[in-house]
């Protein structure tokens, strides 16, 4: 059943009037499965395609009943350089609704606030209509559901935060737990996702809502693969779309080729050049966000008789695991968005750090892992091919 909401005038307010059926639909669940919302920073075309391979590890993990996405757009992406970061480019509607049709489904997806929010305690009620449609789709999908939500963030944390400054007592009741992939667990340096709001960081922070913290930088650095508190990890293109499906790879195709390579750095005066699908291939990806949404779905990441791959813990007896873990900390954050934490006892915190076994092998197992997830998408499943074959309509 989908349900359409008042909150329907706010996306017509917004512009964006081809994806209405899909931007303010609220699904309902399906038992069994854990009901998410995706928050991200995902861009047509992308400013970091790691966006596009988080949200499609989302929709290829059968735990994961993805209630809808929030586009966290910031408004330096949105225009040209010199203003600009580089290239103008457009919130992932397109994304979004394209990889729905090859899973089979309406992703309800809307647009968050294009400005950083002014202080912790800002709720962005005084923006105009076009930055309020996330927000109050996030608030309605809390509101709707009949279970607390896991809200996975991979961006800045401004829907988010901006949503629970309205209403805390929802959010904190309807909030299984939020994956909060930004941060760093040491030093000064302000790490990407932090610097798109600060604001919001903090704010989340200070929410006392249950955080599992996958920072993306450690007291090394953003791109340290053998840190214990590293989420970090790398892998060719070539390696990670190997195999897929005709369906995915297009739609990786779509979107990374649509990315202009700058030479010279983003600085306004770059040239944008051509770039063959073969070039894409050789390039590096730079990924955080895959053990948060992997973790929260319950598989572990084991060696069985085909290589590395993200099982249930059912299939994980006798195999040899890649071990991860959840250590509480209480934390505080200073306005400037650096969090100072230690461990504790379970019992008293609801927050929680990632840790894993360091080493530098990690990345080798989680490219390979992925990539046997990501080539799932796109294909019939047992049944359907039984059903092809004998030609007995699905019911």
């Amino acid at each position: 059943m989908w349900r359409h909401r008042p909150i329907a005038r706010l996306f017509l307010a917004a512009g964006v009037i081809g994806l209405l059926s899909s931007m303010f639909a609220v699904p309902c669940q399906q038992a069994g499965r854990i009901p998410l919302i995706h928050l991200t920073d995902l861009y047509d075309p992308p400013q970091d395609p790691d966006d596009h391979i988080d949200l499609a590890t989302i929709v290829a993990l059968p735990e994961f009943d993805l209630q809808g996405v929030v586009l966290d757009v910031t408004d330096r992406f949105l225009v040209p350089a010199p203003i600009g970061y580089d290239i103008a480019r457009a919130p992932g509607l397109e994304s979004v609704a394209r990889l729905g049709r090859i899973v089979g489904r309406t992703i309800p997806v809307a647009v968050g606030p294009r400005h950083p929010l002014r202080n912790p305690n800002d709720t962005a009620a005084d923006r105009p209509p076009s930055e309020q449609v996330g927000i109050a789709f996030l608030l309605e999908l809390l509101e709707r559901s009949p279970q607390p939500v896991m809200i996975s963030v991979v961006g800045s944390a401004r829907a988010l935060a901006a949503a629970y400054n309205r209403n805390p007592q929802l959010v904190r009741a309807k909030t299984r737990a939020v994956l909060l992939n930004a941060g760093s667990t040491a030093g000064v340096k302000r790490e990407w996702n932090v610097g798109l709001d600060v604001h919001a960081y903090v704010a989340l922070w200070r929410s006392n809502l249950p955080l599992r913290w996958y920072p993306c930088a450690t007291d090394r650095g953003a791109f340290d693969p053998a840190h214990v508190h590293g989420t970090f990890w790398r892998a060719t293109h070539a390696r990670l779309f190997a195999g897929l499906s005709e369906p995915m790879r297009e739609w990786f195709r779509e979107a990374m080729l649509a990315t202009p390579r700058l030479a010279g750095g983003a600085d306004g005066g770059a040239r944008a050049g051509e770039v063959t699908w073969e070039q894409e291939l050789a390039q590096e990806r730079n990924l955080w966000a895959t053990i948060s949404l992997t973790m929260a779905a319950g598989r572990v990441l084991a060696r069985t008789h085909d290589g590395w791959r993200f099982v249930t813990a059912s299939e994980v007896i006798g195999q040899e695991t890649w071990p991860v873990r959840l250590d509480s900390i209480r934390a505080e954050v200073d306005p400037a968005g650096v969090v100072t934490w230690h461990t504790v006892p379970r019992a008293d915190t609801t927050t929680m750090l990632f840790a894993r076994q360091p080493g530098g092998g990690y990345g080798v197992a989680m490219a390979e892992a992925l990539n046997a997830l990501l080539c799932s998408i796109g294909r019939p499943t047992e049944g359907e091919r039984a059903t092809q074959v004998s030609g007995t309509p699905k019911s």
